[in-house]
Order: structure tokens, then sequence, then C-alpha cells
């Protein structure tokens, strides 16, 4: 009977499966046999292992039954130089030979033929009887590898028990090579052996310490922990670690790669979390354990203060649902912060502790506070406390709140105004003339700027990092800012029933009236409109400008606009035309907007001004009515556009990406609306005012063109008049032409046929900055010229170029006063422990979220900041023990938070519009306390380093012209950024000087015998007036430096300009004699004069040296200057003249 496929044979069964049964599949036959085959293996090593066990027992007995011989002994001598022959003989020849031996003679006394007195006749005998054949027969017949040695002989065993004592005990260990490699294989392992046994010890007491640290964190319900904060933890360490190292020093290593793709909703319990997190640490080493560990518990901190803050936050939105009555989304700041004065004041001494001041910073923003608080003495300080201890609480909010300063506004003067300015326009004032304040919310979303503040901005669909951001506003608070104020106000340590009776307080006592609700409501309805509009007239623009140009031809617009109503309203059109001032070619999107907004303002309100916006907009989106195909290719090149204004966006200030978009840009409209024909492409950038120089272009051409130099005495130069006209000059015959520059000299002429378009590049002002020029010398077809839509786009191409690289050439002049600004602090506040300055970045092709690109570092060693060569960017969701930097990105408000153990002040960096460009965070240690004076130089600084920004973004955005106030502003450029923070502080501390009266000088001049800080810094601000003083009685002597205390010392401070060429100033005698004041003092005398004449020689001390670098890093630039991959001492380039091969 045939076996069944799979059946398992009886046990014991020796009947192999018979070869005439078939199996039912064609693999059930190898089941079978393998089954088969391995139960007789089973059966053979059994047997084996039997009879290995017998003969060991066997051997047992014979040991105790059997003597061993002695006489083997004596081949056990102490003689090394025979060990090894010995050796040899006893384990090859000697176990088969002397058993021969011993048979021999024993056959040969059994013959009789060892006696003595054996006779002749037995001659016979001996030659029937040949002892060596019969030792060779039995040396044969008992061959070891044929017939095994009996064990049982005594003398056998002897001489094994003999041989492994020789080789033990008497073996040369040096000169035996075998035994060596032998003893070092055993070394080997038993080292691995006790290395893992203590691997496993350290691994066991780590899983411990890991499952103590489980207990730390706050735990789901289920006692479980999410995984998204374990992996945030491990990141942040890695972090951590990095930080501190040098570029060519690598942190700290994982065990395997850390995946932020794993699942982010997992929940890991105690035993999982100490699996999941060995997985990681398991070869880190003692130290960086224990500092993992550390870290873990500072995470496990962060994450319950987290937890009560977002507790906190949940009832303090339903607060700001309660206070705002008109559902606008926006609630009264000055309001809020009065009443938080208030709660503040009636406050018991042990809860005030724990509060921030809202009279102060960061609670209350430094822009527009008065600029002798920042240089405040502590005497008016302790008064300033005192009088707040000593204030009762008002008993009407809402009456105080009448009365109350608009944040600082009444009664304070514009920072640091000269004399004089007051009456001139904004744009012509010094920077000091500039209020350092964002517009209101009204403002910013009309005519503010956004994340670039240079009109980035190819649709409303993609605004990149502001989406979402909120505006800082001095007079409104939306929710985010709402949360962030009262987060920044109750600090760390506020008790629960302190945040309780906040809320409480706040819900009663802010009130508005009815009056004030529809108001608010009447200008939250007028903001709607507003914003309706300009996205309508935004996409009627886009619409009109269908090959993306930017621009629209004047005679269109007005051939459209004189049919509307048939020309019955021309009269009314031709008025909104004297709108725009002189008659100008082409109208840009701001132009179209200004136009369409008089118009309306002109024509006659029929049906409200709302109905007759809607009837133009519908009968101008008629007129510019296109056809499907022209519809598809201005869809298609604005989506090519945006990518080149994202890659100005995403770039980490860097021009590389967005070369790379305009140069795809242009092949890839070649290839789809151009025939298909083979274009080359140049960017040539203006250095001076008569040289081009050639930074980019397209590979084939980069051996002719690249860091070519174009100048206007040249013969060829269609490029500058492309640049003087402003407008694009196309070449349809290159070779018959005559003015076209050709770089190839290799190229015959017959072969120089094509066309050529050169596009001026401008930036926002209207100044010319460069050229983008594009041919077709490599096209081999005839028809290669270029067609008006073609020139339209390359028009818009460059437009978005220029915007572009004046954004990326923002962000390097943002980082380059950031970086003047914290080696300033760094060399006052040695508390700062770091300084780390992050961008934002649009994340996603819709630009909903961003990230923050990580772009430099203060250098500890050098108080530098270093640029870093490769930035890297985090995201929010992998770096949630990071998120006070989102927050205050979110908000735009400065924030202090304790992270990883560390206080840390992170300060937004706002544009004009008041929403956050990036954020600087700072790190005061673990202590975490910045000393008084320390706490007010960090105020002044955020304060000097916003007006500054400012400033730079509206003179780049062409809405300020820029103002010179030092002598080296003169050169321009990347050298009057590296000024613009010092400068703006020189110029608030001389309006800080002219504000001192009679009375305050009058302090300094009755001193007898001054203290020592108070000579010290008179003798250095003389120093600095007067060089020639040194080593003099004029400053030596107090009897003769109090009487220089007059107006001529504030006058000749107020007009000293420590940049100038006739200054000469030893730099190390006055550094010398500054390096002798201790800050501290200074600030703990209490005189104002001090104070701010201290400030005042400080800052003409760091102008001084800055000038100085300046004037010796004068020199030409060179032909290749690639260095935005490098990484500078600081990031200072006005024109960027990097040369790319792309």
């Amino acid at each position: 009977m045939a076996a069944s496929s799979g059946s398992v044979l009886p046990k014991g069964s020796k009947q192999l499966v018979s070869c005439e049964r078939v199996p039912r599949t064609g693999q059930d036959w190898k089941v079978t046999l393998d089954a088969q085959v391995h139960r007789k293996a089973l059966e053979l090593q059994q047997r084996k292992a039997a009879e290995l066990k017998r003969e060991r027992e066997a051997g047992q007995k014979l040991e105790r039954r059997v003597a061993v011989d002695v006489l083997a002994s004596d081949w056990f001598t102490p003689d090394k130089h025979t060990a090894h022959t010995r050796a040899y003989l006893l384990e090859a020849l000697l176990p088969t030979l002397l058993p021969g031996l011993e048979k021999l003679l024993t056959e040969a006394g059994n013959r009789q033929l060892l006696e003595e007195g054996a006779t002749g006749g037995q001659a016979g005998a001996e030659q029937e009887f040949n002892p060596i054949n019969y030792l060779a027969q039995h040396l044969m017949r008992n061959h070891p590898k044929i017939c095994p040695l009996d064990p049982s002989h005594p003398y056998t065993r002897g001489l094994r028990q003999v041989l492994q004592q020789l080789k033990e005990e008497q073996v040369d260990l040096e000169d035996n090579r075998l035994v060596q490699m032998k003893l070092r294989v055993r070394e080997t392992r038993e080292q691995q052996v006790r290395a893992e046994r203590v691997r496993s010890q350290v691994g066991e007491r780590r899983k411990e310490a890991l499952r103590a640290q489980f207990t730390e964190w706050s735990l789901e319900p289920d006692q479980t922990l999410q995984l998204r904060l374990v992996q945030n933890a491990l990141r942040a360490f890695l972090e951590i670690s990095s930080a501190d190292l040098s570029p060519e020093r690598t942190g700290v290593q994982y065990d395997r790669e850390l995946d932020s793709a794993e699942d982010s909703q997992q929940t890991l319990k105690q035993e999982h979390f100490e699996e999941y997190v060995f997985s990681f640490i398991a070869s880190l080493s003692t130290d960086d354990f224990e500092r993992f560990l550390l870290h873990l518990s500072l995470c496990a901190q962060d994450h319950r203060r987290e937890q009560h803050r977002e507790l906190w936050r949940q009832t303090f939105s339903q607060l700001f649902q309660d206070c705002d009555s008109a559902k606008t989304g926006f609630l009264d700041r000055r309001r809020v912060l009065a009443t938080l004065e208030g709660f503040y004041d009636g406050c018991d001494k042990s809860v005030r502790v724990t509060l921030h001041n809202p009279q102060s910073w960061p609670v209350r923003d430094p822009g527009k506070l008065d600029s002798t608080v920042f240089w405040n003495n502590p005497s008016e300080e302790k008064e300033e406390e005192t009088a707040g201890e000593t204030r009762e609480p008002s008993p009407s909010i809402a009456a105080s709140t009448e009365t109350e300063p608009a944040n600082g506004e009444e009664g304070v003067g514009e920072l640091g105004v000269p004399a004089g300015e007051e009456g001139r326009p904004p744009e012509e004032r010094t920077p000091s003339g500039i209020e350092i304040e964002e517009t209101d919310s009204d403002e910013s979303e009309e005519g503010g700027l956004n994340l670039t503040t240079l009109g980035l901005e190819p649709d409303p669909e993609s605004l990149g990092p502001h989406r979402g951001v909120s505006a800082f506003n001095r007079r409104a608070l939306d929710l985010p800012q709402f949360l962030q104020l009262l987060d920044t106000f109750l600090g760390e340590a506020a008790p629960k029933y302190a945040v309780q009776s906040l809320v409480g307080y706040l819900r009663v006592g802010y009130r508005e009236t009815e009056q004030e609700r529809l108001k608010r409501l009447e200008k939250t309805r007028k903001e709607a409109v507003l914003a309706q509009r300009r996205l309508a007239l935004d996409a009627l623009f886009e619409k009109c400008d269908n090959e993306g140009s930017g621009l629209l031809e004047r005679g269109e617009v007005e051939r459209a606009l004189s049919r509307y109503k048939e020309g019955a309203e021309g009269g009314a059109i031709n008025r909104a035309w004297e709108c725009l001032g002189p008659p100008r070619p082409s109208l840009s999107r701001g132009d179209f907007h200004v136009l369409l907004q008089a118009v309306i303002s002109e024509l006659p309100p029929e049906g409200g001004q709302e109905g007759g916006f809607d009837r133009l907009l519908q009968f101008l989106a008629e007129s510019a009515e296109r056809s499907l195909a022209e519809r598809s290719r201005g869809t298609k090149r604005r989506k090519w556009l945006h990518q080149i204004h994202r890659a100005a966006l995403t770039g980490g200030s860097s021009l590389e990406p967005v070369y790379r978009a305009v140069f795809q840009t242009l092949h890839r409209d070649a290839e789809a609306h151009g025939n298909n024909k083979l274009i080359s492409a140049s960017i040539a950038l203006l250095e001076g005012s008569d040289r081009l120089r050639y930074t980019a272009c397209t590979a084939e051409d980069a051996p002719y063109v690249l860091n070519k130099e174009l100048t206007r005495d040249m013969e060829k130069g269609v490029s500058f008049t492309a640049m003087d006209d402003g407008k694009p000059v196309h070449v349809p015959r290159v070779r018959l032409h005559g003015n076209v520059q050709f770089w190839n000299t290799l190229r015959p002429d017959e072969e120089r046929k094509g066309s050529f378009v050169a596009v001026p590049l401008r930036d926002p002002c209207g100044r010319a900055i460069g050229v983008l020029g594009v041919d077709t010398l490599r096209e081999p077809q005839e028809r290669n010229i270029f067609l008006r839509h073609e020139i339209e786009f390359y028009q818009g191409v460059g437009n978005t170029f220029s915007l572009a690289f004046q954004h990326v050439l923002s962000l390097k002049n943002i980082l380059c006063i950031v970086d003047s600004a914290t080696s300033w602090l760094y060399s006052r506040a040695p508390s700062v422990r770091s300084v780390t300055t992050y961008l934002m970045e649009p994340a996603g092709e819709t630009g909903s979220d961003y990230t923050l690109r990580k772009m430099m570092v203060l250098d500890s060693q050098t108080g530098r900041s270093r640029l870093l060569s490769s930035p890297a960017s985090l995201r929010r969701r992998d770096h949630l023990f990071r998120d006070y930097l989102f927050k205050c990105c979110d908000s735009s408000e400065t924030l202090s938070r304790v992270a990883y153990g560390e206080q840390r002040v992170v300060v937004p960096l706002r544009d004009p519009g008041g929403r956050a460009l990036g954020v600087v965070d700072l790190s005061c240690g673990q202590q975490g306390a910045l000393r008084p004076h320390e706490h007010r130089d960090l105020q002044g600084m955020v304060r000097m380093v916003q007006a500054a920004c400012c400033q730079l973004l509206w003179e780049t955005s062409g809405l300020a012209r820029p103002s010179r106030l030092l002598e080296a502003e003169g050169a321009g450029g990347e050298e009057r950024v590296a000024l613009l923070f010092l400068r703006f502080m020189l110029e608030d501390l001389r309006g800080c000087v002219r504000r001192l009266d009679h009375q305050s000088f009058a302090e300094l001049k009755s001193y007898k015998d001054p203290p020592p800080v108070v000579h010290q810094v008179l003798r250095a601000v003389l120093l600095m007036l007067h060089p020639h003083w040194e080593e003099t009685p004029e400053i030596d002597r107090w009897s003769q430096c109090r009487l220089k205390v007059n107006s001529d010392l504030v006058r000749k401070v107020l007009h000293f300009d420590p940049t100038a060429h006739s200054v000469q100033v030893e730099r190390e005698e006055l550094a010398a004699c500054l390096a002798g004041i201790p800050r501290g003092e200074v600030w703990q005398h209490g005189s104002l004069p001090a104070e701010h004449l201290y400030n005042w020689v400080s800052v003409c001390l760091s102008l001084l040296e800055q000038a100085e670098k300046l004037r010796q890093s004068r020199e030409p630039a060179p032909s290749n200057s690639d260095t935005l991959q490098k990484d500078p001492p600081h990031p200072k380039q006005q024109q960027e003249t990097e040369s790319h091969q792309l």
C-alpha cells in the first residue's frame, strides 16, 4: 500500500519507500527522503555517542585496574634542546615501536635465543627467525592508521602522560609557533568571553537605569509613553552633543539610524521603552551614557512643564473667546497690558516674584520704550520697584486704560531723532528718526511687507513661512499672541492658584464698551473687504499678464478702460491716471492696484462702491480673456516662476538653487513653447557702475563665459544698452549686429547664427543690478528667433530672479547684523553661553507650514558667529522639545523658557510688517538668571537689531532711501551693513546723552574724590576725544578732568564720528583703559551720566575696530568668489559674485 504524501514512518522502521510509489505532488518524495536521511543521521549520531561513552567508561575502569609504567618517565628530562625531538618520538613512533620491541623480545625468549649458553646447533633456528623482519611485520600490521593502539598497555599510557607533561612544561613557547598561536587564540577567546560578560552586566545596569528613568515621564492613562517623545529626545541628544564640537570632529553616534518615519502615534510600555532606547545607546561610553540619562531627565521635566502649559492654554483660549465679545479674533493689547499691571500690583510679594513685570521686557516689547529705560541705573530701578509695591491696584481697569499711555507712546519722542530733523520726512531721516515700530494690522495687511518684504508673491497661494504666522501689532493681540503673552507673564514657577486668580481677574477686568465693540467690528469688516479686493486685483493682474512678465502695457490697459461703459466714464478714468504721476510705458502690480482703486473712487457710487468694483473687475476680466492654449501656457509658466521663488525661500541664503531653478525654467520653456530649440543662458551681475561679471551660466558655455568681465569701454555692449533703457533688447541675427560680444573665440564666423535677448535685472528701487542673457547659437535650425511671448516670459524670469536675489541678499545682511549684535553682547554679558540664529523657510508644496534652518552659531572661543556651511532644517514634529522656537515664530513675540535645563531667551527677527523672519536663541546656562546690567544690555541689543533690520529691509524694498551717519558708511554695500547695528547703537546713545540735563552732570563735577569707576569712565571719554592727552594731567588728575565736563564735551560726544579718517586714536591704549572698568561696577554705581558715557565709549571703540577691519579688507574682488559654501566668520556680502557652473 503506497504511503500517503507527508506521512511519517513508524519509529525504528528501516524500510525505505518503494520506488514504485508515485507521490501525489512533485515535492512529496523530497520531503519523504529528507525525513529518512534525517532519521538515519540521528541514529548514527546516537550510536557514535554510545560507543564513545562506552570507551570512556572502559578507559576509566582500566585506569583503576592497571598501573602506569613508571619507566616512561625517563623520556621526561629538562633538556630543552631535544624537547621537540622527544615530543615527536613520543607522539608518532614510540607508542607503536616499543610494544613491537617488547613482542620481539618475548618471541626471542620463547625460542631460547637470548640465553648466554646457547650453542651453534641452534644456528638453523636463528636462520628461521629474523628479528628485523619480525619487527617490520609487527610495525606494518599495527600501523596507527590501520590498527589503533592498545590503550591498556601500561607503557603506552605512561608515554601519553609524559608527552602531555612535556608539551605543557618543557616546550619553549617562543620557538613553538603553533602553540603560540593556540595560546593567542585562547587568550582572545577568554577576553571575548570576559568582555561579553562585562558588556552583558553593563547592559543590564543600563536597562535597569532606563527602567527607572521611564517613571520620570508623564505617562498616558494606560502607563505608556508616546514614541514620538522618545524619538525627539534621542534626536535632541545628538544635536546637543555635537553643538560644541569643532567641524572636524564627530559627535555621538547611535548604534542604528534614527528613523523619523516610524509610527508617531505608537506608544511604548516600560519594557518596550527599555529595549527601544537600549538599541540606540548600547555602545555609548560611560560618560556619554551618564549625559544621556541626564538629558532624558531634563526632557521629561520639559514635557511635564509643557503639559501644565497646555492645560493653561486651554483655559486661556476660552478666556480669549470670552473677552472677544465682538468675535473679531483680536483683543486690545494696551488694555490687556494695563489689566496685567493691575493684577501684578495687587499680588502678594511671594507671588509677584514668580511673575514677570508687565511694564518691562519681555512682556512689553522694547521697540517703543524710552531709550533711557535700557541704560537705566539700579537706583532708579529700585525706586520703580518700591513704587510698584506701594502703589494700590487700580479700582477700575476700564478707567485706568483711558489714561494709560499707548504702550509708552505718550510723552516719548522718536528714537534718537537728531536736532533739526523732527520736521523732515521719514525717508530722509537718519535711522534714529525712524520709529522702531511695526505697522498696525490694517497697515501691515495693506502696505506692509511679507516674508522677505520684497514682493516675492507670484500668487496668493504661495505666502511662504508667513502662512499661519501672526504679525506683531502694538495695538492688538490675536489668540497665539495672547497665549504667549500670558505664558511669558506667568513664567516657569507661577503657582496654580495665581493662574486661576489671573483668569478671573482678566475676565472681570477686561471690558469693552459697545462703541468700542462696534468700532472693532467695522474695522474688521473693512480689512476683510480690502483683503478680498487685493486678492481679486491680483487674480486680474495675473490674468492680464498671461506670460508672467510682471508688467502690463499701458496702452493695453488704457484701451480696455476706455471701453468701460462705452467710454461714458472717460473723465473719471483720466483723473485716475493722474494718480500714477508721469506716464510710464508699463504698469507694475502695485501701479495696477493704485490705478483701479483710483478708478473706483472716481466713479459715481452706483449701487455702492462694492457693486461698482465688482462690475469693473468683471468687465476687465472679460476684456482679458485668453484662448485655451494661451491659458495653459500661462499656467505652466507661472508654475515655473514659482519654483524660482521657492528656491530663494528654501535655499538657505544661497544663490546656487536660484541659479539652477532659473536655467531649468528657461530650458523647459524652450522645449515646451519655443519649438524645442537649444538655448544657452547666462547671468551677469553689476560691479560698480561700469563692469558686468558673469557669475552663472549653462554648463556648455562655462569654459568661455564664467567669470568673464564686460565693461562699458568695450566696443560691444548690448547688455549695457538693456540696463540703461530698462527694457529687453532682442538681436535677431547676432552675426549681422556687430555689437554683440562673442566669448567663444573658437567658434567660426559662419556658425555664429542665432538670436540673443538681453533682459535687464533691477532691484525693487529700479536700480540696475545685472543682465540675463539668452541666445540660440547652439541651435542648428534656421528658425531660431525669439517670439514676443518668449521675450515677455524672459522678462518675468528676470524680474523673479531679481526679487530672489534681493531676498537672498537681505537674509545675508540680516545675518551680518545679528553677527555684529551678538559679538557686542558677548563682550558685555558673560552669562550668555550660546547664541543660535534660525531662519524660517516654507515646508511642503503649499507652504502651509514652515521649518527653521539653523544658519549661524556663536563661537565661544572667538566671540564671533560662524555661518554653517551645511545648515540643518528643524521640523516641528521632529523637535518637540524645541517647540518654543516655533511658538516664537507663530506669535512673533519674545519668550523666555527653560529647555534642557538651561534658561533660554528667544527673540524674533521681524520684518517691518511685524511678521517673524527667523529667531535668535540665546542660552543663559543652567543658572538661568542674567545679572541686571546683562539683562539691560540684552534688551538694548534686541531693540537695536530690530531697528537695523527694519531699516535694512525698508531700503532694500525701496520704501526708504539709505541714510549716512558715519563716514565709513559712504562706501555702502557690505561695509555699511557691517556697521549698521553699531551705528544704531551709537545714535541711540547720542540721544541719551542729549537728554541729560545740567543737574545730571553737576553730580559728576561735585565729586572732590570721585569713585575710581567715575574717573576711569571720564578718562576714557577724554582719551577718545583727545588722544594726545594720554599721560597728561588733563586726564590723570581729577581736578583737571572734571573741568572738562561742560556743554562743549556734550557737543563733541554728539558729533564724534569714530570711523572718520581724521580720528587718530590708539585703540590698544583705549581698550586697556576700558578693560579696567568692570561693567557691573559701572551699573552698581548708579550714575546715569557715567553709564551713558561708558556705553558711548564702548560702542565707539567697537566702531573703531570694525572700521579698521573694513579698511584692511578693501581689496579687489577675486575672480572666483565662491564663498557661500564656506564657513566665513560672518556672512558679509552686498553683491553676490558667486560663480556657479549649473
